[in-house]
């Protein structure tokens, strides 16, 4: 039961506070009935799930106050075999009617990585297939039918990854050494139609741990450049290096490396929506603060390290610190987000924002839809054990990828 229990917590805590260890087989997630600590539980109570700043430091964005959830929290449901918590990982009935989406959407299953493994992101290739990188170092191809394929392999916790608009180029941002490996480095990678690789940024700042903070997501811009979410090498502590805490932009070789935003302490995912706006997602600080999402523009400067309310921080220096448009849930581990510009959904849901929370903390697990200029945020699915990706797909559906059951689910708009 202690061994059960503390494997429970070692994922839990994961998300938004880290330790050396690996993080814990999907197992564990999907198969436990060990409940959390009553003091556990009445901490995590006390936040919101969704709340917003009240008073940003940088004022050129207005914000409103969140709207109530829409999507009713799933009960438990029946099934024919059950294992804990969550319905057994081939149970794939089961999840779908554990999954909770508004009325006028239908949620379907796209596929299952192979071999266990746990995904990290989703993308499309120019022929329309499906690619998901998996935290065992592999990039897989699926195509139509939901059956996988090695597109390439060797990679160290692979994150970001995109192809280049117009190419069969995808470019991989991932560690260049096994994770446990310390010290480490990040690098971009493309990978070539013909499947060589091309290294073509070395050198990147790595890590907090042995699992967490490196070279996230990626992210091709309007201006042609790329962009790159790259991770803190601490939890709160002021950055040793340049690169390290920051989004950065470059060309499409590589060249040109430049900041392009500071402050972030693990910006897991970023995306640009249909009029060019940059949105990033930030997991907060392990003593205890909220997760963020940013709109982000050339030069801002967000909250890492300067932490309010946290006395473990180094006092801000004199410079303009910009506020997240919104924050979540203490330890929800805000991960992958997506601005649907497809006109499938309806007309309300144009150039929304879709965030995931990861962890298994109160409140998370859930996808949330966030409407900007100004903010409101409303549940959008819940139903998922952990919930790390979202894409838009090319007929304007969503796809999300749960981490610790392997599976793809897709939402679709029912007419």
């Amino acid at each position: 039961m202690h061994k059960l229990l503390s494997a429970l917590l070692a994922f839990m805590l994961s998300s938004c506070n880290p330790t050396a260890t690996t993080l814990p087989d999907p197992v564990v997630v999907i198969r436990t009935a060990t409940p959390r600590p009553p003091e556990l539980t009445a901490m995590l109570r006390t936040t919101a799930t969704t709340t917003l700043l009240s008073t940003p430091t940088k004022t050129a964005l207005p914000t409103t106050s969140a709207t109530p959830t829409s999507t009713p929290t799933p009960n438990p449901t029946p099934f024919a075999e059950y294992c804990g918590d969550y319905p057994c990982n081939d149970d794939i009935g089961g999840w779908l009617a554990r999954i909770k989406i508004p009325p006028g959407f239908a949620v379907s299953h796209r596929a299952q990585l192979p071999n266990d493994e746990r995904p990290t992101s989703l993308t499309f290739g120019p022929d329309g297939s499906l690619y998901v990188a998996s935290m065992e170092g592999n990039i897989y191809d699926f195509n139509f039918a939901g059956e996988a394929t090695v597109y390439a392999q060797g990679f160290h916790l692979p994150i970001g990854l995109a192809f280049r608009p117009g190419s069969s180029d995808l470019y991989v941002a991932a560690r260049s050494f096994p994770p446990a490996q310390q010290p480490n480095a990040g690098k971009v990678t493309i990978v070539r139609p013909d499947r060589t690789l091309v290294d073509i940024v070395t050198d990147l700042p790595c890590c907090y741990t042995a699992d967490m903070h490196q070279p996230n997501s990626l992210a091709f811009g309007p201006d042609g450049k790329v962009y790159l979410s790259i991770g803190a090498m601490s939890d709160h502590l002021e950055p040793a290096t340049e690169l390290e805490a920051a989004i950065l932009r470059f060309d499409l070789d590589g060249s040109n490396l430049e900041t392009y935003a500071r402050g972030l302490r693990n910006p897991y995912d970023l995306a640009f929506d249909a009029n060019g706006h940059l949105f990033v997602t930030d997991n907060g600080a392990d003593y205890g603060g909220p997760e963020l999402l940013y709109h982000v523009e050339e030069g801002d400067h967000f909250l890492f390290p300067y932490y309010p309310n946290c006395k473990v921080c180094p006092q801000a220096p004199e410079i303009e610190i910009t506020d997240p448009i919104a924050t979540f849930v203490p330890h929800g581990a805000i991960t992958g987000i997506t601005a649907y510009t497809h006109t499938a959904f309806p007309k309300q849901y144009y150039n929304n924002l879709f965030v995931t929370l990861w962890s298994a903390f109160p409140d998370a697990q859930r996808i949330v839809r966030v409407q900007t200029f100004p903010t409101q945020m409303d549940d959008f699915l819940l139903g998922l054990a952990a919930p790390i990706d979202i894409i838009q797909t090319p007929t304007g559906g969503l796809l999300i990828a749960d981490w610790a059951t392997g599976h793809i689910f897709q939402v679709t708009p029912q007419h």
